[in-house]
């Protein structure tokens, strides 16, 4: 009797388990992607990278969703490390249905003063099996069926590789870029100070008058 009673129960457990395990990924592969990692891309400093990410939805109902950037902290990171703010994606917010593919443009911003070298991974071997903790930059994506609250989605590291620049003048250049808008006013208020005191040397004295 006690026998029965175990196995009883042993198999009510045992359902519950697979309707999870059923019901977990059902959730997960409501939005499919095409790249699972962005890693070791290459840049020089200044440089904008672009590539794509698809997502197909393979949920029976339409899914709403969006991304962002994360970066995983840990204790010893450096600043090579967060490169979310490098990250833009366009668009930001998405609806996806079945069989519908959606292609997003990956930009990822190399600063001009970005010093040749990995950032954003503490190694070139993050992405591989077993070094998940040397991952570090994140583009994460979120969808949900119906604008629900239970969401399902993507976690897809990010790694840049800055190379040195060839031009002597590139950092020059790319000072200049990022700062265009203060140099041209610079410009401005220089010319006009050349300007008035010009025109105050060309103005007659009062002995000159008399």
């Amino acid at each position: 009797m006690i026998n029965s009673y175990k196995l009883c129960y042993g198999g009510v457990f045992f359902s519950l388990l697979l309707g999870l395990f059923f019901l977990s990924s059902a959730t997960v592969l409501a939005t499919s992607v095409d790249r699972v990692s962005l890693c070791n891309l290459q840049g020089y400093p200044g440089q904008t990278i672009e590539t794509q990410i698809t997502l197909e939805g393979t949920d029976l109902g339409e899914r709403s969703g969006f991304w962002y950037t994360n970066y995983k902290k840990a204790e010893g990171d450096d600043s090579r490390m967060d490169i979310t703010s490098w990250i833009v994606i366009e668009p930001k917010d998405f609806t996806i249905k079945q069989g519908e593919s959606k292609v997003f443009t990956v930009k990822v911003k190399v600063p001009g003063s970005a010093e040749p070298g990995l950032w954003g991974m503490a190694s070139k071997e993050a992405c591989q099996e077993g070094n998940s903790a040397e991952r570090k930059t994140y583009i994460v994506f979120k969808d949900s069926e119906g604008g629900g609250n239970v969401y399902s989605g993507f976690l897809i590291p990010v790694s840049v590789n800055v190379l040195e620049s060839q031009n002597p003048l590139a950092s020059m250049i790319n000072f200049a870029r990022e700062n265009i808008i203060i140099i041209v006013l610079s410009i401005i208020i220089i010319l006009l100070l050349v300007l008035m005191l010009t025109k105050r040397t060309k103005l007659p004295s009062v002995s000159s008058r008399s």
